[in-house]
């Protein structure tokens, strides 16, 4: 790798300083010309680029066809009026006193590029357009067309009496046996479908870091029954406040709850019955975009919404019941196409799937069983509250295959409930409105950063390179214990000779002690320069160069001694 680096890296210098040569060259009038082209053709594809977006027509078919079209011009242009020169050269080149390149050939032989060109060019388009299309792509925020796959997924068990598990526990813990085994305890961890590449849906768990930086300067707010307040909680958990939702009977469980995380805000308004949360939906609506006075409350960046279960309950008993909550779910539904209207998305949450067996009353095993509960949550999707919602959270896909471990039959352990949050918390990707959530930027004091220590090491290498002509502060002079040749004064003789009699500069005088090396050839690439002379008199170069061009750019001159300017052969 290193040869490949370095010999590339060279052939690299020399065809820019021949690029470099070809297009601003050393004639000053030429080089100015080239310059007004150059700046005329780059302003005429930026003109055009321009055009072709105001237009709206700015697309890979687009520039495809313009490249295409502009390369030919311009080839066409190229071969019109460098062909005569062309076709005497090559007459020259074969010895002929006719030209093979006859008037009659030129339209066959000039045209035959430009359409291979073109068609290759077309090939690689539809090749990187279609690779642009259902390719994987780089890793962003996940686009709004991942909704129909986030809430596909499954709990899949954790092995924990495998080998790779037992060397990790041992190496960490200093475990050497296992007492419980995850088939016999039940420890599972969520994952989510494999999805197409082309789909751009890289759904991943998100850590407490991630998950600050993409909620800075964020207002969540939950409103619902108890299922919204654990998935309050376990959204807070995931920011790091690992206590959260912890069992602890002397809290208030039916009450408002607010906690802030650095620079976000998260709020859970109890609100589990339809009726209460239309008055939420619309005093959320007209809120102020930003806080007029402290303390003011502000429209949330996100409200998560749910309920259905104590409506189910409590209220939906008698006819004048059902026919009031089916009216408070038309209201519902009208709040949050209001709320969407304002700019405010909204998540719904559909009720987690119901252990009927583990229901601890009669009147909740009557009322709210699994099955009067689907058919509850087939009545919203009829009424259209889910639909009206920018994003839904299906419960019974997360909780379905942890039916089991509902202890009351509504509720499950905390690490079901940090399954749907880390599936709605991927959908924020999408659902949270673009906002400005960098902080301010406070300069540093003068000072604060400073290390007397660092700056005088700095100090002492710079003056090494200075005084010892090594920009390698020092370094150079280590390697030339090795390789001679590479000793700094040798490197400073032939950088700066040759630079100094192309600028008719005074000669550098070397009778402080920098002396000539004795090789009598330095070779680079195809140019050699001989050195004739016996250091008594004047040195005379002889530069012997193979082809038909001289890279000045890249030969190693060595030459001068007594202060006198060499002679050139």
């Amino acid at each position: 790798v290193t040869v490949l680096y370095y010999v590339l890296s060279r052939r690299l210098y020399q065809l820019t300083l021949y690029l470099r040569g070809m297009i601003l060259p050393d004639d000053r009038n030429t080089c100015l010309r080239h310059l007004v082209f150059l700046a005329i053709a780059i302003g005429g594809y930026y003109g055009l680029a321009h055009a072709l977006d105001s237009m709206g027509i700015l697309s890979l078919t687009m520039v495809l066809f313009i490249s295409v079209a502009c390369g030919l011009f311009m080839y066409w242009i190229i071969v019109d009026t460098t062909w005569d020169v062309y076709d005497a050269s090559a007459g020259s080149y074969y010895g002929l006193e006719s030209s093979v390149a006859s008037p009659s050939s030129k339209p066959r032989t000039s045209w035959r590029p430009p359409i291979i060109a073109g068609s290759v060019v077309l090939l690689l388009g539809l090749f990187w357009n279609s690779m642009s299309i259902h390719g994987a792509g780089k890793i962003q925020p996940l686009p709004q067309g991942c909704q129909k796959f986030v809430n596909d997924g499954a709990w899949i068990p954790l092995g924990g009496c495998d080998e790779a598990s037992f060397g990790y526990e041992y190496r960490q813990y200093g475990i050497s046996s296992h007492g419980t085994c995850s088939s016999q305890d039940g420890n599972y961890v969520w994952g989510w479908n494999e999805t197409f590449s082309a789909s751009h849906c890289r759904f991943t768990h998100r850590d407490s870091w991630s998950l600050k930086q993409m909620l800075k300067h964020r207002t969540i707010t939950f409103i619902g029954d108890s299922i919204s307040r654990h998935l309050y909680q376990a959204v807070l958990r995931s920011m790091g406040i690992s206590d959260a939702g912890e069992y602890n009977s002397h809290l208030p469980k039916w009450t408002d709850m607010n906690a802030t995380v650095g620079d976000t805000h998260i709020h859970f308004e109890w609100s589990p019955y339809s009726k209460d949360q239309v008055g939420r939906m619309q005093n959320i609506t007209n809120r102020p975009e930003t806080a007029r006075k402290e303390g003011e409350l502000v429209r949330p960046d996100l409200v998560v919404l749910g309920g259905g279960a104590w409506d189910r309950l409590h209220v939906y008993g008698t006819e004048e019941e059902i026919a009031s909550h089916r009216s408070a779910l038309k209201d519902l539904t009208k709040e949050i196409q209001n709320a969407r209207h304002a700019g405010i998305p909204v998540a719904w949450v559909i009720p987690t799937t119901i252990n009927s067996n583990a229901l601890l009353t009669d009147e909740k095993r009557e009322n709210i069983n699994e099955e009067k509960m689907e058919e509850f949550r087939a009545y919203y999707a009829e009424v259209g509250v889910p639909g009206a919602a920018s994003f839904v959270l299906d419960g019974p896909v997360w909780t379905r295959g942890r039916v089991s471990e509902s202890y009351d039959g509504v509720h499950y352990p905390r690490s079901v409930y940090h399954a749907g949050s880390q599936i709605l918390i991927n959908a924020m990707d999408w659902l949270l409105p673009e906002k400005d959530t960098t902080d301010n930027f406070v300069p540093l004091e003068p000072g604060t950063m400073a290390n007397p220590r660092l700056g005088c090491m700095m100090l002492a290498l710079a003056f090494i390179g200075l005084f010892f002509f090594d920009g390698f502060m020092g370094f150079s002079y280590f390697g030339s214990l090795f390789v001679p040749s590479v000793s700094p004064k040798n490197l400073y003789e032939e950088s700066y000779t040759l630079l100094h009699q192309r600028k008719k500069l005074p000669p550098i005088d070397f009778s402080a002690g920098i002396k000539c090396p004795s090789s009598p050839m330095i070779t680079s690439n195809d140019t050699s320069i001989d050195r004739i002379g016996n250091g008594a008199g004047p040195t005379t170069l002889t530069r012997r160069v193979s082809g038909n061009s001289e890279d000045e750019e890249t030969v190693s001159l060595v030459s001068v001694s007594n202060g006198r300017k060499p002679e050139m052969a």
